[in-house]
């Protein structure tokens, strides 16, 4: 869970005069004294005690500014719950630490006019709410996720009002908070689902000393009451507590970085005896930095006069993230396919940990597509996604499962040939041939990933479809959506892109099988690239074939222009 900002905490409340104080500190203050007099309004003993100003600004001052502009000011004590969640959880004994409350949400109308609206809002507010509103409102962005609902179009005035079932829904708001980590959201998701409850809407804070704040709001609990339920969690709960935790075989987790396994400072990988890939950082050449990212740096260098990409570990990393590391290097030191990054070596002697790959010259597919604005010609775009096809057949034929494919991890070197690469996530399929873990990028997930059920190759799958889209329009996924929302609206909604219109209908019907619900009803990649080889063929025969040197010539000089 990303943290959006990271605000020191102050000791005291001081309304910000400087012109150094940012816009976001100004309205932190505002939304913190608005709050804080509503508390001492409301003559709480809580709000009485010596120093509860001062810790109720540390309380904002250690949330994200999403937390401060979504909060709604009206309900002050919803503000006091969290903040004494967070407290709770700091306790290991008593985490996650939960709230659960009754709330009501008012239903988005479609079909009606806007006098018959503004005349309805009018006399429901006239109206008692049966419980208070939700703690962050309903997010305008959710409205798409009820395109699939069924909608009845309000004809009168009267009918609306009375349709006080739908006005006064019930629903839960679930608060939890714990220590942030990895894989938390999709421990408490799975325990709301469990449960047998449908999550309308959420709201995901970190704060800036490791602690999370998670509010959902969700229907499906039965009964108008909070104890059953907090109940029912609670069991969720504890048994996910009790759950073993899982033992590592060789092939799903090869490394060993324990101090009395491996008192080298070596990263462990399984070799068999035959490898010779362990690189002499000496012999590295740094040029410049190509990227960064949160475990580490990318950078174009040389290695025996050969031009590489280096990616370097940084050095304070977890025990996971070095488990990551050595995973990577277990699988691409066995690949070799023209359409996958060929992995030349890596350096395993901590802290200079690095992975060392075939320099791709013309970036990642999302950069053409996103930051260059590029856009593919269908031929092109044929050419692209054969490319990947062909690069994944080979994985799975050797039973590796990506997990995080998308356009970001697409890379073109020279000669326009697109490579699979970035194998942090990746990992070799159990024999029983379905594993477990949530991984990758929701935009691009899968459902059967998404819910943590057990998934297989064919996750891969999926998110080739959801590639194949982006190429197609030049859209990042579910944009109008959070990543969050996005996957609520692919799990429960059944939600998909939106296919142009314009498209090739036999690309319409290889996106639609790509992207099923259920994984045995998508095709094997095997059968993907025959089906996109017999419409490039068809292509050709409608005459776009004499266009094909000129598009693609103007395609690979956007790259130059954009490399050099």
């Amino acid at each position: 869970m990303a943290i959006d900002d990271n605000e020191s905490c102050g000791s005291r409340a001081v309304e910000p005069s400087s012109p150094k104080h940012s816009w976001q500190q100004r309205q932190r203050f505002e939304v913190f004294s608005e709050v804080l007099s509503r508390l001492r309004d409301s003559s709480l003993d809580e709000v009485k005690l010596p120093g509860f100003e001062d810790q109720l600004w540390l309380h904002f001052n250690r949330l994200p500014a999403r937390y401060v502009l979504d909060v709604n000011v009206e309900r002050a004590e919803d503000v006091l719950m969290h903040k004494r969640l967070l407290n709770l959880a700091e306790d290991p004994g008593k985490r996650p630490a939960l709230e659960v409350r009754l709330v009501q949400v008012h239903p988005v109308h479609c079909g009606a006019s806007q006098d018959s609206i503004d005349t309805i809002s009018t006399i429901k507010d006239e109206l008692p709410s049966l419980h208070p509103p939700p703690t962050f409102g309903s997010s305008p962005n959710l409205q798409a996720l009820e395109l699939h609902d069924e909608k009845a179009p309000v004809s009168d005035v009267e009918s609306d009002i009375n349709s006080t079932s739908r006005t006064h829904r019930h629903m839960h708001e679930i608060t939890f908070s714990s220590v942030d980590k990895p894989k938390l959201l999709a421990q408490l998701t799975s325990i709301l689902s469990e449960v047998g409850l449908n999550i309308e809407e959420a709201h995901v804070f970190s704060t800036t000393d490791g602690f999370s704040l998670d509010v959902f709001v969700v229907d499906g609990w039965p009964y108008e009451e909070t104890e059953m339920l907090r109940v029912e969690i609670k069991k969720q709960i504890l048994k996910i507590k009790e759950q073993p935790q899982l033992i590592p075989t060789p092939t799903d987790n090869p490394c060993q970085t324990s101090s009395e396994s491996n008192p080298t400072g070596c990263v462990k990988i399984p070799t068999d005896g035959t490898d010779d890939w362990e690189i002499d950082a000496c012999k590295l050449k740094f040029e410049n930095k190509v990227a960064s990212g949160t475990f580490g740096d990318l950078y174009k260098g040389t290695y025996c006069s050969q031009d590489v990409a280096i990616k370097v570990l940084k050095a304070d990393l977890s025990t996971d993230m070095l488990k990551e590391f050595s995973q990577e290097v277990f699988i691409m030191r066995k690949i070799r396919h023209k359409n996958v990054v060929q992995f030349i070596g890596a350096c395993t002697r901590q802290p200079n940990l690095c992975i060392v790959t075939e320099f791709m010259s013309r970036g990642s597919v999302y950069n053409f597509l996103h930051k260059q604005k590029g856009t593919f010609k269908l031929h092109t775009l044929l050419k692209v996604a054969i490319d990947v096809s062909k690069g994944m057949s080979y994985l799975h034929q050797n039973k590796i499962i990506h997990r995080d494919l998308k356009t970001a991890n697409l890379l073109m070197d020279e000669h326009g040939v697109v490579k699979v690469g970035d194998f942090g996530v990746a990992r070799v399929q159990s024999q029983s041939g379905v594993m477990t873990a949530e991984t990758g990028t929701y935009r691009w997930m899968a459902p059967e990933v998404i819910e943590h059920k057990p998934y297989d190759h064919r996750a891969d799958v999926f998110s080739f479809g959801i590639v194949m889209w982006e190429l197609l329009t030049g859209e990042v996924p579910y944009a109008f959506l959070t990543p969050l929302q996005a996957a609520l609206g692919v799990v429960q909604q059944g939600m998909r892109p939106t296919i142009p219109k314009d498209t090739h209908p036999k690309l319409t019907e290889l996106l639609e099988r790509c992207w099923q619900q259920d994984p045995t009803r998508r095709p094997e990649f095997p059968e993907i690239l025959e089906i996109l080889q017999r419409i490039a063929k068809g292509v050709g025969d409608y005459g776009e074939e004499k266009h094909k040197e000129k598009s693609i010539g103007s395609f690979f000089h956007s790259f130059r222009r954009a490399h050099h």
